[in-house]
């Protein structure tokens, strides 16, 4: 072994030393790495917290911000007694509300005798059926309930007998003063303050959308005109015991909806009391081959197009062959027609052959800017389209040139024949109130004048006499319509209306009456045509609503109108003394 390579020995405490050192460094060496490893972890799982905390931060804003903005929106209606808004009408008459009612309920297993406590409550509760109570009472239910809808003082005498076993709650409904006369406009809210039809449904959906509309919602109706019409109705419906019966009031130079109704009709209170036919609306959701009233759109638009002029006349002596198909008149002139006579006496030849006049084009172009072709848009959900012919050939065109082969709604209708009378303007139908009406031209202003002559010879010497009202000037068209069935039509079931407006001089308001297979009477001579049954209504509302509306009578005899005018009395004069 060479002498500059010595081992180096240790001697004593020397080996402690070499193993402390030794053994300090590697305890040091692994507490340094228990910390490094603790910050790793540390780190990773701040990391994978963050990442959670970012997908769930995430997640609650899309449910918060975003998914929720449609619950959000749904349920702004169905909060606490305030949230849905009052309908009213357009002069502020309430038709819709929400009211705080309270509710007697019962455990019945806590009753000693059920039929002393009915007889009690029945002291302080005069709606309460006693005997109903007593019955329910008497059982070992755990809870009955006994009455809605008591008052403030009712449910104080309730809770002064201080018996535990008698349950009082408390719960928002909706209320309709109005009752059956709106149903079919206002419609009705289910028991949580959901809008099931009409207006209530509306408002709901106003608020899917974000259109909030405050805490009140202000129609175009006005609840006197809808009284009087719905009387009228009633009353006819009952006279000619008809199946059903429908009537509107439309403002012609704006589109506004002054009173709809629609018969049957329900309670909107108690809307399940009545079957499934009374909840339908047959003005903005039944379609119907309306007849004659027709005649009208076919006359504007043979004058319109210029494919006629109002002097010409035309041939009905003869039934009119198209094809396999033969046209007749029900009670025929059998003889040449101006188109305003062929208006006046309802002929079936005589409005054909106006049709066939007009290229089909043009026709089914006439039809569609009237709206026949398409739903109108209105804020009720109850609307439909009207049935259109699926070919449009000679005999098509020249059947719903007199209203058969073509069903629309009688809201379709009256909108249209508005449109006729008001100068030539076509309007959207609303419920609300309209600020500034938009139309759209479908006729021109001549046109127009010569259809309200027209339409005023049919009252004053045609089929629809018995639609004037004295000194307001009724202006219309009747329509007798066979309903159609499986392989035809029914000649004995018929659809009858009347389409007018008035005061002929300037017409403000037009309206549109419906019978449904109403009857013929002794007192109509056995006829059961729209002259006989559904022009006299039309005549009775106008004559019941005009003053209503503040519509001035006018009559063409001089002394009847002199009548009118009132005496000036003259001012005395001051004393200039006093």
């Amino acid at each position: 072994m060479s002498r500059g390579k010595l081992p180096l020995v240790p001697v004593g405490n020397d080996w402690a030393m070499v193993l402390g050192g030794r053994l300090g460094r590697r305890a040091g060496d692994l507490a340094q790495h228990a910390v490094e490893t603790t910050r790793s972890r540390l780190r990773l799982a701040l990391i994978c917290f963050f990442i959670v905390f970012a997908v769930l931060g995430g997640r609650l804003v899309q449910l918060t911000v975003l998914d929720a903005a449609p619950v959000k929106r749904a349920g702004a209606l169905h909060k606490e007694n305030h949230a849905r808004p009052t309908i009213t009408d357009r002069n502020n008459v309430v038709l819709a509300t929400q009211i705080t009612t309270v509710t007697l309920g019962a455990d019945a297993a806590e009753i000693d005798d059920g039929a002393a406590m009915a007889a009690q409550l029945k002291a302080v509760l005069p709606r309460l059926n006693e005997a109903r109570a007593a019955r329910l009472l008497s059982g070992k239910a755990r809870y009955v309930t006994l009455l809605s809808g008591l008052t403030p003082a009712q449910k104080q005498d309730v809770l002064a007998f201080g018996n535990p076993a008698l349950k009082l709650t408390q719960a928002t409904s909706r209320v309709y003063p109005a009752g059956e006369v709106t149903a079919h406009t206002v419609g009705f809210a289910s028991s949580d303050l959901r809008g099931l039809s009409g207006l209530e449904l509306y408002l709901d959906r106003l608020q899917e959308e974000e259109a909030l509309v405050g805490p009140e919602l202000k129609t175009s109706l006005d609840i006197r005109v809808q009284h009087a019409v719905r009387d009228v109705l009633s009353s006819k419906m009952k006279e000619f015991s008809a199946r059903a019966a429908g009537a509107l009031v439309v403002d012609a130079h704006n589109g506004e909806i002054l009173a709809l109704v629609s018969l049957p009709d329900f309670d909107a209170n108690a809307p399940m009391r009545n079957g499934q036919d009374s909840h339908f609306n047959r003005m903005t959701l039944g379609v119907y081959e309306l007849g004659s009233i027709f005649k009208i759109f076919t006359a504007a638009m043979a004058l319109d197009s210029g494919a006629v002029t109002a002097h010409e006349t035309f041939d009905t002596a003869e039934p009119l062959k198209i094809g396999a198909h033969e046209i007749n008149d029900v009670h025929g002139e059998e003889r040449p027609l101006s188109v305003e006579e062929i208006i006046v006496h309802s002929s079936n030849i005589g409005s054909a052959k106006l049709a066939l006049r007009v290229p089909e084009e043009v026709h089914y172009d006439f039809l569609q800017r009237l709206g026949f072709t398409d739903t109108l848009e209105l804020e009720l959900p109850e609307r439909t389209a009207p049935l259109t012919p699926t070919r449009w050939t000679d005999i098509e065109r020249a059947t719903s040139s007199y209203g058969h082969g073509i069903s629309v709604t009688p809201l379709h209708a009256v909108m249209a024949g508005a449109a006729m009378v008001n100068g030539g303007i076509l309007y959207q139908p609303s419920l609300r109130k309209v600020g500034l009406p938009v139309g759209e031209r479908v006729i021109a202003a001549k046109t127009s004048a010569a259809l309200r002559a027209m339409m005023r010879a049919v009252v004053a010497n045609g089929t629809g006499r018995q639609a004037d009202a004295p000194g307001y000037q009724v202006v219309g068209k009747t329509g007798s319509a066979e309903k159609p069935q499986a392989g035809g039509y029914d000649k004995n079931a018929l659809v009858t209306s009347f389409l007018g407006a008035f005061p002929a001089r300037a017409p403000r308001y037009a309206l549109l009456v419906m019978l449904d297979e109403p009857q013929a009477t002794a007192e109509t001579y056995g006829y059961n045509l729209a002259g006989w049954n559904a022009a006299p209504a039309a005549g009775e509302i106008v004559g019941r609503i005009a003053p209503l509306l503040g519509v001035l009578p006018y009559f063409e005899n001089p002394d009847a109108q002199a009548a009118l005018t009132l005496p000036v009395i003259p001012a005395e004069v001051a004393d200039a003394s006093r």
